[in-house]
């Protein structure tokens, strides 16, 4: 590997990793909250209709006018986030009002967001909507020779990048040292203590499930507008995107703010495949780097059963308030 390719794939690696950097930023904050969302492949899928489609109805309206640079960014984000927060509090009335398992109502969701996302996607004509993410690769991004390490990989990266990383770092912050912050860990670590406190246990659930869900759901977009640059299919493999974020939340034992370093390992594994000479076999092989990886993962945290990298305490469980 040439340096020019090695700086094209360190460049590409960190493009990847804006997906993972929503999806597990978006799944700590529910998770922090006591909630195990399963069902966060189906709302990043969902979050990635929202996207499309609402870049399509833009277009729609202006029909062969110019396009807003503002706009095309602004739009889909906001779509994006409604739809996905749509899939979150689905979640959250199933799991806080009526008390159903999280398990089984997170991959029924991902069930219906992935085949309902799928559907609807095969259906949006793709007319503008490819040059709209073109466009999206020169808004904010400035232009260095290809084997410039330091202005490549750090200041030519999208919008959406530099979105994540803000969002993965105020998440951080917000979780660690506001009050807040503090009453919703409370609810996914003693929700009884955290109820017997005054902290209204269902309320900060149910946010944290919408608002973690929003956050996911722009993966998805940035996924197929930015990553793929417009150019989307009904089989872009979104869901698998969402998989992998469930499991660098456990890589990055919980904190918003390790999420955006594992996040760019995920990405690197699931982009070196293209710069490396493979042949088609090989290929294949290189495509399970993420997935063995997130095993060796799950190995490494039950051999190292240490406080700071366990999972909330309650996490996953039903809060019945009559039992406190």
């Amino acid at each position: 590997m040439t340096w020019t390719v090695f700086v094209a794939f360190l460049t590409r690696a960190i493009k990847a990793s804006t997906v993972f950097i929503f999806g597990s930023t978006g799944e700590t904050i529910t998770e922090k909250s006591g909630h195990l969302n399963m069902g966060t492949p189906g709302i990043m899928y969902m979050g990635a209709l929202g996207g499309i489609l609402g870049l399509r109805m833009y277009f729609d309206i202006i029909k062969n006018g110019p396009m807003n640079g503002f706009l095309i960014i602004f739009i889909p984000i906001i779509f994006a986030m409604l739809f996905a927060a749509i899939g979150g509090a689905i979640f959250a009335f199933f799991t806080v009002t009526l008390k159903c398992n999280h398990n089984v109502t997170g991959l029924t969701l991902t069930t219906f967001g992935v085949g309902l996302s799928c559907y609807f996607i095969g259906l949006i004509k793709t007319a503008r909507i490819n040059d709209a993410g073109l466009e999206i690769q020169s808004l904010f991004k400035a232009s260095f020779s290809d084997g410039d390490l330091l202005g490549n990989v750090f200041l030519s990266q999208s919008f959406f990048t530099y979105l994540a990383i803000i969002i993965a770092i105020l998440a951080a912050i917000f979780l660690s040292r506001t009050k807040i912050g503090l009453n919703l860990r409370a609810c996914g670590e003693n929700p009884a203590a955290a109820d017997a406190a005054g902290i209204n246990v269902d309320k900060y659930r149910y946010l944290a499930t919408i608002v973690g869900a929003a956050v996911a759901g722009l993966g998805g977009m940035a996924y197929e507008l930015d990553v793929l640059k417009g150019y989307f299919n009904a089989k872009d493999g979104v869901d698998a995107f969402g998989w992998l974020s469930l499991s660098l939340v456990i890589f990055s034992m919980w904190k918003p703010g390790i999420c955006i370093g594992a996040s760019f390992i995920f990405g690197a594994l699931q982009q070196i495949r293209f710069y490396l000479p493979l042949s088609s076999a090989q290929q294949q092989v290189f495509m399970l780097l993420p997935y063995v990886f997130t095993i060796i993962i799950l190995i490494l945290t039950s051999l190292f059963n240490k406080k700071n990298t366990q999972p909330p305490a309650a996490l996953g469980v039903t809060y019945f308030r009559e039992d406190r």
